[in-house]
């Protein structure tokens, strides 16, 4: 049978494998290092318990001798430790002094040797029922070595069926829906919807309310966040919350509640490394800003539409103006400056002869350019320098 490398140093026997017989019961664990990185908690217990393959693995005392020991970040007291891995990918690491649930399980060498179980930590003890940490502290202490303790941290208020995954530092994942009884406690169960319609909401940075011991997200305060919705109303408040395009007239940001996606924060990055960013819209796309909006692209930036309006009036109508046709217009003047040029050399040097005829040179070339005027001037020729598809105020 092939093992896989760097899971745990196992010994083949050579007997049948004999499934293990009995279980311990749960235990509990007092942690003191955990390995994150190939020097946490210090490089030589990373490389003892396994290297990469060991990351999430904790040194623990029983919790029943582990009263009044503060423990340190030495390798002597770490190698005095038990260690155990996690139960699964999915389950948090633990902080030094927090107190983990321990049970026995088969490890990965049970199939092919004699009963052989492995520590495993199926979870973190919430003590204190506390998102952020639920260290106990040696002495009056805690004993983290690059986490920062802040006890300014809520739980989430959670609403009848709710699925939450909170962080440790006010950041969170929310699957909930809306409630109707309880609009008066959260801000997305007002509006059309019924009981049930789902919502999802990651939020950072909770904007925590000193004077309450829970909190809620409320979407004009938190850091950052992006709401997913079926038929809420979220009422963000816009940079800009009034009529946005007379034109389009769309609906008030807090006014819609269809399915929609929200991101709201101080900055935005949408990025593509390799290919093209791609906006779809059925109906409209609204930008607004109350500074500047840059398009800038190294070969050129193309508009297509059948119609394009630069600019609207002061009374907010569209623009009406046509813009002129660059190149012909250039035609039509390069025309219009030789046929004067020309004009202007035969009368510079007509001459009457004799005395009281007419001067044919000029008589020629002036019928020669009012020619010219009739067919090229006139108000419908000119009319067709106009563009069909962009306007200007």
């Amino acid at each position: 049978m092939v093992i896989k490398q760097n899971l745990s140093s196992l010994n083949v026997a050579a007997n049948k494998p004999t499934p293990p017989t009995k279980v311990a019961p749960t235990q509990v664990g007092r942690v003191y290092g955990v390995i994150t990185t190939p020097n946490s908690p210090t490089k030589k217990m990373f490389e003892k318990a396994g290297g990469l393959s060991s990351v999430g693995t904790i040194f623990y005392l029983d919790y029943d001798k582990s009263i009044d020991v503060t423990g340190s970040y030495s390798d002597t007291f770490l190698d005095g430790c038990k260690k155990a891995i996690p139960f699964s990918q999915n389950i948090p690491y633990p902080l030094p002094g927090e107190l983990v649930s321990l049970e026995d399980f088969p490890s990965a060498a049970t199939q092919i040797s004699n009963p052989l179980s492995q520590k495993y930590y199926t979870g973190i003890i919430h003590i204190y029922n506390n998102p952020q940490h639920n260290s106990q502290p040696a002495g009056s202490k805690y004993t983290f070595k690059t986490f920062k303790a802040n006890e300014d941290v809520r739980n989430l208020l959670r609403f009848e069926g709710d699925n939450v995954i909170q962080g440790r530092n006010k950041n969170s994942i929310r699957f909930t829906s809306t409630v109707k009884d309880k609009a008066n406690l959260n801000e997305w169960s007002n509006g059309p919807g019924e009981d049930g319609d789902p919502l999802i909401i990651i939020s950072n940075g909770h904007n925590i309310d000193k004077n309450s011991k829970i909190h809620i997200e409320h979407i004009n305060n938190e850091y950052s966040s992006i709401y997913f919705t079926s038929t809420q109303q979220i009422p963000l408040i816009p940079d800009r919350n009034n009529i946005l395009n007379k034109l389009t007239n769309p609906t008030k940001v807090s006014d819609y509640y269809g399915p929609q996606i929200i991101m709201n924060g101080d900055r935005i990055v949408i990025n593509s490394k390799k290919d093209e960013v791609m906006i779809f819209a059925s109906s409209n796309i609204e930008l607004n800003t109350n500074n500047v909006i840059n398009l800038n692209a190294k070969e050129r930036v193309h508009i297509n539409s059948n119609n394009i309006s630069l600019g609207s009036t002061k009374s907010g109508e569209l623009a009406e103006e046509p813009l002129i046709l660059g190149l012909q217009l250039v035609d039509l003047l390069s025309e219009l400056m030789g046929r004067l040029s020309a004009f202007s050399a035969n009368v510079s040097t007509a001459i009457s002869s004799p005395e009281g005829a007419a001067l044919s040179a000029m008589n020629v070339a002036a019928t020669t350019l009012n020619d010219f005027l009739i067919k090229k001037m006139d108000p419908e020729q000119l009319s067709k320098l106009l563009s069909k598809q962009n306007t200007t105020v």
